[in-house]
């Protein structure tokens, strides 16, 4: 389990296979998750909003210090942390491959909970054929048809044997199926709806991100970093600096060396 992998260095989060200690860790995760769902339920609607601000604030955090925080370098099993800013340190590397999987599991539960709601709404309204039962309908069909096509697909390329599917001229009946749903409908849907909503988007944008206070110039500004590193003409630049300066080190290093 990734969850609790047998990797090295050995911290808090590792735990041998078969263990009295693994086990006494998952049972302990397994009756606070089941404490925490049970309080949620019987906790005040103001109790609920707070413990979800809060776990989205920490869970937020915790991936902005694990971006800008100092990272290990060249750290080996031995190594113990020399202080609480290094022990910190050793602590965010550690706990991001878990935090990673909980992400993961937390993700897969939103999807099947997603999928179920969706299901359930479309499915009443087809049953009581209510007002454009009929686009219910279109919809369901094609979440059964790309479910389908998708598995039946990836199925397919994990077997060893079928890395010829590599190449278009040996697909068959579900590969075609799959490309014509997700590659030639989906996602080309995809973008001709955002290119049609970007004019919402950006009316909403500019209403949003006028710098009335210090809270909203920080979003603006970060909201304009995010839009310039997505551009391709500054990212092209930029790429082309950093390349011109990675060659010079290498040179120098060369030069040295020599």
């Amino acid at each position: 389990m990734n969850l609790l992998a047998q990797v090295d260095p050995k911290t808090f989060w590792n735990a041998p296979n078969s263990s009295a200690e693994l086990y006494v860790k998952l049972s302990l995760a397994l009756l606070f998750g089941i404490g925490l769902a049970i309080g949620l339920m019987f906790a005040p609607p103001q109790m609920r909003k707070m413990v979800i601000f809060t776990v989205t604030f920490v869970s937020g955090l915790f991936y902005v210090l694990f971006w800008l925080f100092p990272a290990p370098i060249n750290r080996q099993p031995s190594d113990a942390p020399r202080g609480p800013i290094e022990g910190l340190s050793f602590w965010i590397s550690d706990s991001q491959s878990v935090v990673a999987s909980l992400t993961n599991v937390i993700s897969g539960f939103l999807i099947g909970l997603g999928i179920y709601s969706l299901l359930r709404v479309h499915l009443g309204k087809i049953a009581k054929q209510q007002k454009d039962w009929f686009f219910s309908a279109v919809l369901v069909t094609c979440l059964c048809l790309m479910v389908f096509f998708g598995y039946a697909d990836w199925k397919q390329r994990l077997d060893p044997q079928n890395f010829i599917l590599a190449d278009p001229k040996n697909w068959g009946f579900i590969n075609y199926g799959r490309d014509l749903l997700f590659d030639g409908l989906l996602q080309n849907m995809d973008a001709g709806m955002f290119s049609i909503v970007a004019f919402y988007i950006m009316s909403a944008a500019y209403r949003a991100f006028r710098a009335r206070s210090v809270e909203a110039t920080i979003l603006l500004v970060t909201a304009l970093i995010v839009i310039l590193s997505l551009m391709g003409v500054v990212e092209l630049m930029w790429g082309g600096v950093m390349d011109g300066i990675s060659k010079e080190n290498d040179g120098l290093k060369a030069l040295a060396e020599s």
